[in-house]
């Protein structure tokens, strides 16, 4: 029984960790949104949470290369 219980104690473990994750993605998607008019979507799965994160990582990219591109032209 007590490798089950290692089990079960490592996965509610994992769960609050990509909780903690869902929460910080959120804040910084609140954050990066230009438009605050947009609305927040929960996110149930862990795909999202992905997808979310590849999002937001693309659009930091997309702020360096502008604020870099700006930086040149003057």
């Amino acid at each position: 029984m007590s490798e089950n219980s290692d089990v079960v104690d490592y996965i509610k473990e994992v769960r609050l960790i990509l909780a903690d994750s869902i929460d910080t993605l959120l804040n910084l998607q609140y954050d990066l949104c230009y438009d605050k008019d947009d609305e927040i979507v929960p996110i149930n799965n862990a795909v999202e949470l992905v997808d979310m994160s590849y999002d937001l990582s693309h659009s930091e990219k997309l702020k360096k290369a502008e604020t870099e591109f700006l930086r040149r032209d003057c």
